[in-house]
């Protein structure tokens, strides 16, 4: 396969999994959705979750032609991943927990593609939950609100639930993106911010959303590799494009850079940047694409691959972790085994 038929193939997947739809589906009409929510998840019924440490689930696959071998609960830390919506189309503001065409592709793109990058060691819980509608980050009234609060109320119970049966006063490492990072905000809002259980974080890794410092009294962004309890965040953009929404607001979003680990780090050389995984689930590419933050969020410069002009896009939000996918189970991997020190 080319190189250039290789990254086309995370291009396209934006049209799954991302945030963005301008370009590859409209929006759904809004008066075509009612607010009607589906039936609640059971967190004691393993079905309900994505991945559990003691089953094989797609977070556990391995990219093809990875340099590096995993080591497999190696660490007495666990990860907490909260998936992004795959919830483009449909009768309700929320998804039911028993969509099973919704829990395909969430198994398929970001857990195989995303939480398994978390995967470095420790224990994997992730939660499905009755995913907010893509709309309502466009819609923005008040059922596009309350689809949200049903959508984080389900992350909780999750979460509780996990604290209760199977935590263990380990380590946690919390992860998510686009959807998934925004209820991870509330949760750590609600459960770590000036609380003790701030103790056992190891980090938050929240992509694909905007954090802001302001939004927190006590917990503070990451601004080393090796720093723990604090707070990763980053989105990715095209060199030179920067979203409309930047405007709205005087405070920038923390940006954490996903190859250096600096906050609003300068421009990496192309040596650090450890690889790229595709949507076939294979390694490629590495030390092929640098990146600068500026204004709060990241910028991405063509990659160094054939055909890189090519490949220029305005939003790269799909791949905020696929596009640095060793570098940030190497991150993990790193803090869990700082945090595990200390």
């Amino acid at each position: 396969m080319s190189s250039l038929h290789s990254w086309l193939k995370i291009v396209l997947a934006s049209c799954v999994i991302s945030i963005s739809l301008v370009g590859c589906v409209a929006l759904q009409d809004q008066s075509e959705v009612t607010f009607f929510p589906p039936e609640a998840p059971q967190f004691s019924n393993e079905s309900h979750w994505a991945s559990l440490p003691w089953r094989m689930d797609p977070s556990d696959q391995t990219p093809q032609k990875l340099p590096v071998a995993p080591a497999w609960d190696s660490l007495d830390v666990d990860v907490f991943f909260v998936h992004p919506t795959q919830y483009f189309k449909g009768p309700n503001y929320n998804a039911a927990i028993e969509d099973e065409e919704l829990n395909k592709l969430a198994d398929r793109y970001p857990m195989q593609l995303q939480a398994s990058a978390f995967n470095m060691g420790g224990r994997l819980y992730a939660p499905r939950y009755r995913q907010a509608h893509i709309g309502v980050f466009t819609w923005q009234d008040s059922l596009s609100l309350a689809a949200l609060q049903l959508a984080y109320t389900d992350v909780r119970k999750a979460f509780l639930h996990y604290m209760e049966h199977w935590n263990e006063g380990r380590g946690i490492v919390l992860a998510g993106h686009s959807q998934g990072s925004f209820h991870l905000r509330w949760l750590l809002q609600e459960f770590f911010d000036g609380k003790p259980l701030a103790n056992q974080l190891v980090a938050a890794y929240g992509p694909g959303f905007d954090w802001y410092s302001s939004e927190f009294d006590a917990l503070q962004p990451c601004k080393s590799p090796e720093e723990v309890g604090c707070l990763c965040s980053w989105m990715s953009y095209g060199d030179g494009y920067f979203p409309k929404w930047l405007r709205f607001r005087e405070e920038p979003p923390m940006c954490t850079h996903p190859v250096t680990w600096e906050l609003n780090g300068p421009m990496n050389s192309f040596e650090a940047h450890q690889g790229v995984v595709l949507t076939g689930m294979k390694f490629a590419h590495p030390n092929s694409i640098q990146a600068h933050s500026k204004q709060g969020v990241l910028q991405i410069m063509p990659p160094d691959v054939p055909f890189s002009r090519l490949l220029h896009r305005d939003n790269w939000h799909v791949g905020d972790i696929n596009l640095f996918w060793l570098d940030v189970r190497a991150n993990a991997r790193l803090r869990a085994e700082r945090f595990t020190l200390d």
